[in-house]
C-alpha cells in the first residue's frame, strides 16, 4: 500500500472530480475546456509529482493525473525508463 497523505495538500482536494475526468462523450469542446481547467489546478499544486507518481504506480489510465493524459504520463514513464527524464 503507498502512502497516500500528500493528497492532503493537493489543490484538487474536494473539488468535483469530474474536471479531472473529462469525458468524450461530452463533446470535444467540453473535453478540452474541463482538459484545461484540470491543467491549470495542477500548475499551482504543490503535490503534482507525488500526484503523478501515483497514477503511474497504480497504471491510472484515465484523467488528468499530476496534469499529465494518460498518454503523456505513458510517455513520461518510457522516458524515465530509458534515462531521458532528468529530474521528477
Amino acid at each position: 500500500m503507498t502512502d497516500r497523505g500528500w493528497t492532503l495538500w493537493a489543490r484538487c482536494r474536494g473539488m468535483d472530480t469530474t474536471t479531472f475526468f473529462p469525458q468524450k462523450e461530452d463533446g470535444r469542446l467540453a473535453a478540452a475546456r474541463a482538459e484545461a481547467a484540470a491543467r491549470s489546478i495542477c500548475r499551482s499544486c504543490p503535490v503534482v509529482a507525488e500526484c503523478r507518481d501515483t497514477a503511474l504506480q497504480a497504471g491510472e489510465t484515465h484523467g488528468i493525473w499530476g496534469g499529465m493524459t494518460y498518454a503523456e504520463r505513458r510517455a513520461f514513464a518510457r522516458a524515465r525508463k530509458l534515462g531521458r527524464v532528468l529530474s521528477a
